[in-house]
């Protein structure tokens, strides 16, 4: 591969980012000293600014550029002219556009990047040099919809094993340390966390793919009482209401994380746990990304393929695949459901029963 310099593109939540290191991993692992550009959201910014195979980031927020063009049509296009000018500066030679739209595919083309490569997702990808036809993620993982895309530039993915990976630095484990000494958690403590949320990409929505309140306070008491685990309830500041109403739940006393890091310091959190307790969502993937042991809990979507990845024995998955309309979100579509069996017949015994998995030998005197 003669290629110096790539730019990938990927405007999605935190999880959709993740999917993309590995592609990320085998670009540099072909051609250690080609430079990789990243445009992404300023959520998976934060997540994905420590990798070290990655040289320079773009930020693109839709919502910064809509919330100035309300204000100012000039100033927005002003805007959108002078961020494509810093892509243009570095004189990329292939995109890869991860976007399922047309848009970048187009801007980067009238940029001079001649070599532009992603998916054609309902005729969208009309101004890419090359492309994939799909109707959706349906088949396998999204991970390796992502990496089929490598075979335009002659890769071979099959010699490679997929994995995601998320970096975590001295500075996010240290907050983590005075933050758990802090809350009175001792170094030989046995750290579970708890994510009852499951991030922002599905936002008013995200209700719909989330697990009873009642079932993880039974949960998070169980881990007490078994094991004698310190349970971390975490997640985001618009999820502290969810957290707040499950420790009122619970019998034993969690450390209440959740509003209370941003998602550096919730990395370096989550690396000092034992075991992850998570709905489907970002925080799962950060945490499969750290090679952390999960159980995660799926109701609407499809975990074969947006769980985690690849499936190993460090991941159980908590899914009720014996229910006829499950999986329902299909083809980037959710079909609303109020009555949610698919997680409502999830019990607390079907969790404890995976966490005895990774748990068993430190069960608690």
């Amino acid at each position: 591969m003669n290629t110096e310099k790539i730019l990938i593109v990927n405007p999605f939540g935190i999880g959709d980012v993740i999917f993309s290191t590995p592609l990320i991993e085998i670009l540099k692992n072909k051609n250690p000293s080609c430079f990789i550009g990243y445009i992404c959201n300023k959520r998976a910014y934060e997540v994905i600014k420590s990798d070290p195979k990655i040289d320079k980031f773009f930020i693109y927020e839709k919502d910064d550029f809509r919330a100035v063009w309300a204000k100012s049509k000039m100033a927005c296009l002003k805007l959108a002219r002078d961020f494509l000018a810093s892509v243009r500066r570095e004189k990329f030679d292939i995109v890869i556009d991860l976007s399922l739209g047309y848009q970048y595919s187009l801007l980067l083309g009238l940029a001079g990047i001649k070599k532009r490569y992603g998916f054609n997702y309902k005729g969208r990808g009309r101004f890419l040099t090359k492309k994939i036809d799909i109707d959706g993620f349906e088949e396998k993982h999204v991970v390796e919809y992502y990496c089929e895309i490598l075979k335009f530039m002659g890769i071979d993915t099959g010699e490679f094993r997929l994995e995601p990976r998320v970096y975590v630095t001295r500075e996010d484990i240290a907050w983590a340390d005075g933050f758990l000494k802090a809350n009175g958690a001792s170094l030989g403590d046995l750290l579970v966390g708890v994510i009852p949320g499951c991030g922002a990409s599905w936002g008013m929505d995200a209700r719909h793919r989330r697990w009873e309140r009642g079932g993880f306070a039974i949960v998070c008491d169980g881990l007490a009482h078994r094991y004698g685990a310190r349970v971390l309830l975490m997640g985001d500041a618009r999820e502290t209401e969810i957290c707040v109403d499950i420790q009122g739940r619970m019998k034993s006393k969690a450390i209440m994380a959740c509003g209370k890091t941003s998602l550096r310091n919730f990395l370096g959190l989550i690396s000092r746990c034992a075991l992850i307790i998570t709905n489907d969502g970002g925080p799962l993937h950060m945490a499969v990304g750290l090679g952390l042991k999960t159980i995660s809990i799926f109701g609407p979507v499809d975990e074969k393929i947006y769980g985690p990845y690849p499936m190993t024995e460090n991941h159980a998955v908590i899914a009720k695949n014996d229910i006829p309309c499950r999986s329902c979100y299909k083809k980037f579509k959710y079909k609303i459901c109020e009555n949610r069996t698919c997680l409502t017949s999830i019990k607390p015994e079907d969790v404890l029963a995976a966490a005895d998995r990774f748990l068993l030998g430190r069960r608690s005197a």
